[in-house]
């Protein structure tokens, strides 16, 4: 049955170049604990020749999600706090990117905050009425597969190495594309890699609304080598279309919403299929050159992808060293 979420290429690359989006959006993947070693690349931003582009960013998640059919049973509930740390630098027209993120699983303490906020909000609690607060569980079973459950702990992720070259340039817009190859650094046992290499290939764009508005989208699609523990889909759509306001010369504010198509090959269980995020969110650029951003990230698609994602984002550029 073919998916809802519409990520052919036509009608990804359309949409994005209709809607209204940001220059240098949000770094914002999903962070299903289930289907982490799926490769889906995030926002680069933009490096300069003259010195290595540093970059760290803490995603704190938390879910609760209970499933099952004639087939599946799934039961997640946990706490991610994932920190990514990268590098990027410019060479010869083309922008490098190495990533690494180190990612932690365990019961957490947000469920009460989670709560809370989604009271205010009047947001969807969905399956967190049903679950002792602050619990730890993973766990997924389903006909013809060894039954899976995967245990809290820290893990390194699969490590990403990235290239972006501009296509096409005006005074307000910028068309570039981009492939990544993921290596298996992560761990199959707890799901933080599929040990295989996986790649991805996508387009970007950039362009400038107007003095204060500015847009930007992308659109690709990323290639599974592996399974792991999960049968994961050989190919995945992924997209991202966000919008920014400039308030001040330091501060902007964006909204962003990001998707992407199943990631999992048989599975009729909405958590393992097709996602929709929304993220609302800042940057505030220091007199130092550092950029700070922040942003919350929800599940607009309901029990498709984590309740809810905090981020929180530093990135410098920071000199070259002097040669001898």
């Amino acid at each position: 049955m073919p998916s809802p979420l519409p990520l052919r290429p036509a009608l990804l690359c359309a949409l994005l170049w209709a809607t209204a989006a940001a220059a240098e959006p949000l770094a914002v993947r999903d962070p299903n604990p289930l289907t982490r070693a799926a490769y889906l690349p995030t926002a680069a931003g933009v490096a300069s020749a003259q010195g290595w582009q540093l970059d760290a960013q803490l995603t704190w998640s938390n879910t609760v999600n209970l499933g099952a059919n004639a087939r599946e049973q799934l039961l997640v509930d946990e706490e991610t706090a994932e920190l990514t740390l990268a590098v990027a630098r410019e060479v010869g027209g083309w922008q490098l990117r190495a990533s690494v993120p180190v990612i932690q699983r365990s019961a957490g303490a947000l469920d009460g905050f989670i709560d809370g906020w989604h009271r205010a909000f009047g947001l969807p609690q969905g399956d967190r009425p049903n679950r002792p607060r602050n619990a730890y569980a993973l766990r997924y079973q389903r006909t013809g597969l060894a039954p899976l459950e995967v245990p809290a702990g820290t893990s390194l992720g699969d490590v990403a190495l990235e290239a972006g070259h501009v296509l096409a340039a005006g005074p307000r817009a910028t068309f570039s594309g981009w492939v990544g190859l993921e290596a298996p650094t992560g761990s199959r046992t707890v799901l933080t890699g599929n040990g295989a290499w996986d790649a991805a290939t996508w387009l970007a764009l950039e362009a400038q609304l107007a003095p204060r508005w500015t847009v930007s989208g992308r659109a690709g699609w990323s290639h599974s080598g592996g399974d792991g523990l999960l049968p994961l889909a050989r190919e995945v759509g992924f997209g991202m279309a966000a919008l920014s306001w400039r308030a001040t010369q330091h501060l902007e504010a964006l909204v962003q919403i990001d998707a992407h198509s199943a990631l999992v090959r048989g599975s009729d269980l909405p958590f393992l299929s097709e996602a929709i995020e929304l993220t609302l969110g800042g940057r505030y650029r220091l007199r130092s050159g550092a950029v700070i951003e922040a942003g919350v990230v929800e599940d607009i698609q309901v029990n498709h992808s984590p309740d809810v994602s905090f981020q929180l984002r530093w990135k410098k550029q920071a000199k070259a060293f002097p040669s001898h």
